[in-house]
């Protein structure tokens, strides 16, 4: 195993937990785990010095039914996890049915020469906790990415997270200024409660250089969030390519949000799927878009089975946005419930800010898609204002009997969802 001079090879870092699982090693979950046998304290350099060794060395002694406690203060976390070496340096032993208390904050580099594309704090294991302080002071990642935005670099950026974990629990966890997308969640039987993003640009700027930092992407199975709160560009939650069994509720998006989204689909010409998404009950305050489903050009696969229900808009540019025309992903199996609420005066390329729904569907591959109990109104204007996009050619054949308003471009009429 080779460790560079310049970044300290670590996979146990960080705060987060390094492991090698096996089959025999995955057993259990969060919800009933056998109890600690020890527990660890994470050392802090009151120096402002890197705290990766100590952090290294208490995940070290506490890899296995453990709980680790960070102090309340904030740890320099100068090195980024790296994969290179990962069965050598990592623990023979699966680390199983950790509990994590972040009582401090964890602080990256404040310094944009800091490069790695890849997550800084990366966690793969089987029942694993991370549970931030309940004080909102505490419980915080630091990305410092204000730097970053400040000079549009989109290049190398250091991704916040990844929770690569069978049986996990993220709670009560504060992202501030992430240079770029925040937490990656490809694991399975995952849940996330109370989480806070503040990643809007202090100079309160609206350009495209802030609109590249996604809250949550999901791609595992069996995952559930209840309680988001956040001011970011890009997706609130992203729901990508291996995506199962996902419910979403409780949010509320600020700031320019793309919205709750499924995709992007089909990227480099590649097969790629989502199944069974709900998102329930949330608030979509100043978003570009409120629902969302978006494929790269060129591409295939599908997503099938996804509801986005009890949506509030406020100052929205787009309550329901369906970009599908570039591509063969088929869709099927959307419902878009209970919408309510009001545009902003923004518009996007042909449209003129009255549009509260834009459905621009590749012809023949999108089925069952419902839209019922709609009401929205354009900005200063009255609901009967609110206009829709849809071209009614690119439906299949009866699909307009059960579409719930007319497609066509023009004013929106709600018709019967014919069963």
């Amino acid at each position: 195993m080779t460790i560079s001079t310049s970044r300290l090879c670590l996979t146990a870092l960080i705060g987060f937990l390094c492991v090698i699982p096996t089959a025999s090693k995955i057993k259990g979950d969060w919800n009933h785990p056998p109890p600690p046998t020890k527990y660890c304290t994470v050392k802090h350099n009151r120096n402002g010095a890197d705290d990766s060794a100590n952090i290294l060395k208490a995940f070290t002694a506490c890899s296995t039914n453990s709980i680790i406690t960070f102090l309340p203060a904030n740890y320099s976390a100068y090195t980024p996890v790296t994969l290179a070496g990962l069965t050598m340096l990592c623990l023979t032993s699966a680390a199983d049915n950790v509990i994590i208390h972040l009582n401090g904050n964890l602080l990256l580099p404040n310094n944009i020469t800091k490069t790695y594309a890849t997550p800084w704090f990366y966690f793969h294991g089987s029942n694993v906790q991370l549970i931030g302080s309940a004080d909102f002071e505490w419980g915080r990642f630091y990305g410092f990415g204000q730097h970053w935005w400040d000079l549009g670099n989109r290049t190398l950026r250091p991704q916040l997270a990844t929770f690569n974990v069978s049986g996990g629990l993220l709670r009560n966890l504060k992202v501030i200024k992430p240079v770029a997308w925040g937490w990656n969640l490809p694991g399975t039987n995952l849940r996330v409660e109370n989480h806070y993003v503040d990643a809007k640009p202090d100079n309160g700027t609206r350009s495209d250089t802030v609109f590249m930092y996604t809250g949550i992407n999901i791609s595992g199975q069996n995952i559930t969030v209840d309680g988001y709160y956040g001011h970011n560009g890009d997706d609130c939650v992203s729901v990508i390519n291996g995506a199962r069994n996902v419910f979403a509720t409780n949010g509320f998006c600020g700031f320019s949000s793309h919205g709750l989204s499924i995709g992007s689909l089909g990227s480099n010409g590649s097969f790629q799927t989502v199944q069974g998404v709900i998102f329930k009950n949330w608030t979509m305050d100043g978003a570009v878009y409120g629902a969302r489903f978006k494929s790269w050009t060129g591409g295939a696969g599908f997503a099938d089975n996804v509801t986005w229900e009890d949506i509030t808009l406020v100052n929205v540019s787009t309550a329901i946005f369906i970009t599908q025309n570039n591509s063969s992903t088929h869709i099927s199996n959307f419902k878009f419930r209970n919408f309510k609420g009001g545009l902003n005066a923004n518009w996007i390329n042909g449209g003129d800010a009255t549009q509260s729904i834009i459905f621009d569907l590749y012809p023949g591959t999108a089925l069952n898609i419902s839209v019922g109990k709609m009401v929205i109104h354009p900005f200063k204007k009255p609901a009967s204002a609110t206009t829709v996009i849809c071209d009614p050619t690119t439906l299949v054949p009866g699909e307009q009997s059960t579409l719930g308003f007319d497609c066509t471009r023009g004013p929106y009429v709600a018709t019967p969802i014919q069963a």
